[in-house]
């Protein structure tokens, strides 16, 4: 994103997942769940034996068997099938997750969440209730593991890379060549051997007894690693190929996850996809099966040697290497040197993964935009209030308004998963109000001007509107010095805090929610809008002018300027589409106000210098309609070169 915005909205918004990752934490562990569970008996004897000694080295954490199946809403341990989930997600590279991720608090937290998340989606009756439960899981991920967002951005790691011609053995070889840019079966093949390579000296070279259980680990961590990335080579998203900007990946990776795609596996057989959240059971078999062959390839490995054993000892850098290679940050494939020789070994696999689509410039698949960048847009609202207080009488009295103006702002809905929670703007306009009148019933003012059924206390008037919605952490306002602050000292904190705050804050009670019709959030101190009055022309008044103690017994006329502050509190969606560049919306916001008067002189009678107001409050119901357009190049019209 090249476009000008404030530093601290920068940074957090470069540390936001536009790389998206694929499969959702249970998703990846169900797959793995599955694949062990297909192992024949005697390859599954192996792999247990491998746990059991793997186990030893952290017993409290690690489940008693690689597969622990349904573990209920709170996990106790993680198992082996957990290992692909916390892959890649929840950490960036395998000797992460041997030193760091599988020994700390958090992990089972997340693993919490994790069987929440499957709870809430398999309960999902509509796409509202889908889409809730998925923004959900993205706000408690971020809060169990504060290093979720910062994760991902820098690479293509968990896509396919597309493909140029039909050429399997061809596409391999591309994928993981040294220099390529990182790509899902480039990761799989390098981890994978690097796993293999760990079986093969665990078997060839038994360590000492007491290095077992880590060695056993370290054999089983980057296994678990290598099928993070084979699984992602599964969801729709991430096989109909990724380029262009944010918007239109994140767009394109979104659709294809939810509706689907119909393609092909290189073997030949047709597959309809999907993706990331939105796993079939169709998509649980295809992806278990291609785990089960790279779990039998470990197992084999674990015999002295074994010939893929032993040709991943020499495959490229030594899988002590590969075991801090961070997949987040790294940009190319490292070194291989016999990746000629895989294509008999993996053919099986590679025949079951789905032919990746085409990519830029070529003949591809239809693409789509998400809601992410900058702005410009227009707005139009009528407002119906209800005040009492200052200039108005003690009877509380409706007047209304109108608005219309422009607007400048950044949209990162689709990077929250929850409607107006990502949105910033500022716009400015103008409002007409009508006039305010008082009943009169022989009071002092019908003594002053006469009889009549109604006097317009405030006449009608119009005013300079200036509207400003920032999302914050913890109190309004917050993130304009924490952003500054945190960009300077602590990049991965502002992720962190730039993410909750677009996400409806650290507690999130101001994400919005899809209740069937439109979607509905609380944004108080999230939004404010300022009228200006007695600045474009004059608002001259009826008030009391007269000296104390009975200020009531003068009136006259007295030139007003004020300040009328609006803060929505809840706001209703209960319409809005979204093409291509393209956002109209209806809104519906309910909240209160104050009017606040400035030095108001009198005009009539003279000498009496400035009038006593004090502020008026109201409650208002306004409906406005939003219109935004996002800048950025039409990635669905570039024509195939």
């Amino acid at each position: 994103m090249r476009f000008s915005r404030p530093a601290w909205l920068a940074v957090v918004l470069a540390a936001l997942p536009a790389a998206a990752s694929a499969w959702i934490y249970p998703e990846h562990r169900n797959i793995a769940v599955a694949g062990v569970q297909k192992l024949p008996p005697a390859d599954r004897a192996v792999f247990d034996a491998l746990w059991a000694e793997a186990r030893k080295a952290l017993p409290a954490r690690l489940c008693p068997t690689p597969s622990a199946g349904d573990q209920g809403l709170k996990p106790a341990c993680i198992d082996f099938a957990a290992f692909p989930a916390m892959s890649g997600d929840h950490s960036c590279s395998p000797k992460e997750v041997a030193e760091r991720t599988l020994a700390s608090d958090w992990i089972l937290e997340v693993a919490r969440v994790a069987a929440e998340t499957q709870d809430n989606l398999d309960r999902a009756r509509d796409r509202d209730q889908t889409l809730n439960a998925i923004a959900t899981s993205n706000l408690e991920l971020q809060a169990a593991d504060p290093e979720y967002v910062s994760r991902a951005g820098a690479n293509n790691a968990h896509f396919l890379r597309p493909r140029v011609d039909n050429d399997a053995a061809a596409y391999t070889r591309e994928a993981v060549k040294e220099g390529a840019p990182l790509n899902a079966m480039g990761m799989y093949l390098q981890y994978q051997m690097a796993a293999l390579e760990l079986a093969q000296r665990y078997a060839a070279n038994p360590p000492p007894p007491a290095e077992r259980p880590a060695a056993a680990l370290r054999v089983l961590v980057a296994e678990g690693y290598a099928l993070h990335w084979l699984e992602d080579t599964f969801a729709s998203g991430h096989v109909v190929g990724t380029w262009g900007s944010d918007a239109w990946r994140k767009g394109t990776h979104d659709y294809y996850n939810e509706f689907g795609y119909d393609g092909a596996t290189w073997g030949g057989e047709p597959a309809i996809l999907f993706g990331d959240s939105f796993m079939r059971d169709s998509d649980l078999r295809r992806a278990s099966d291609a785990v089960v062959q790279s779990l039998a390839q470990l197992v084999s490995a674990l015999r002295p040697g074994d010939e893929l054993g032993v040709l991943a000892i020499g495959f490229g850098r030594p899988a002590a290497e590969i075991f801090g290679f961070d997949s987040c940050k790294e940009v190319y494939q490292p070194s291989v040197a016999g990746a000629d020789g895989l294509a008999r070994h993996f053919t099986p696999i590679m025949r079951a993964m789905p032919v990746p689509g085409r990519g830029e410039g070529d003949v591809h698949l239809p693409r789509f935009r998400e809601e992410l960048g900058p702005f410009i847009g227009a707005f139009a609202s009528a407002t119906a209030n209800l005040g009492w207080g200052g200039f108005s009488t003690d009877t509380a009295q409706f007047y209304g308004s109108l608005s219309a103006g422009v607007r400048m702002g950044f949209g990162a809905e689709s990077l929250t998963g929850s409607v107006g929670t990502g949105l910033a703007f500022v716009d400015v306009g103008f409002t007409m109000q009508s006039a305010q009148t008082d009943a009169c019933n022989d009071g002092a003012i019908c003594s002053v001007m006469g009889t009549s059924s109604y006097f317009p206390r405030v006449p009608a008037r119009t005013g300079l509107r200036l509207d400003l919605r920032l999302p914050f952490w913890l109190i309004p306002g917050d993130m304009l010095l924490l952003g500054p602050i945190l960009a300077l000292a602590s990049p991965s904190a502002l992720s962190s805090v730039g993410v909750a705050a677009a996400s409806g804050g650290l507690i999130p009670y101001e994400r919005s929610f899809g209740i069937g019709f439109g979607s509905l959030q609380i944004v108080v101190g999230r939004e404010i809008d300022t009228v200006l009055y007695g600045y474009l022309s004059d608002v001259v008044i009826l008030t009391p002018v007269g000296p104390p103690p009975a200020p009531t017994s003068i009136y006259g006329a007295a030139k007003l300027r004020s300040i009328a502050l609006n803060f929505p509190i809840v706001e209703w969606t209960p319409f809005r589409t979204f093409a291509t560049q393209l956002v109209f919306a209806t809104v519906v916001q309910l909240g209160f106000g104050v009017e606040i008067p400035f030095t108001s002189p009198v005009v009539y009678p003279a000498g009496y210098g400035n009038a006593v107001i004090g502020p008026s409050y109201s409650v208002f119901l306004r409906a406005q309609f939003d219109g935004r357009y996002f800048f950025g190049s039409r990635d669905d019209l570039a024509a195939p070169r």
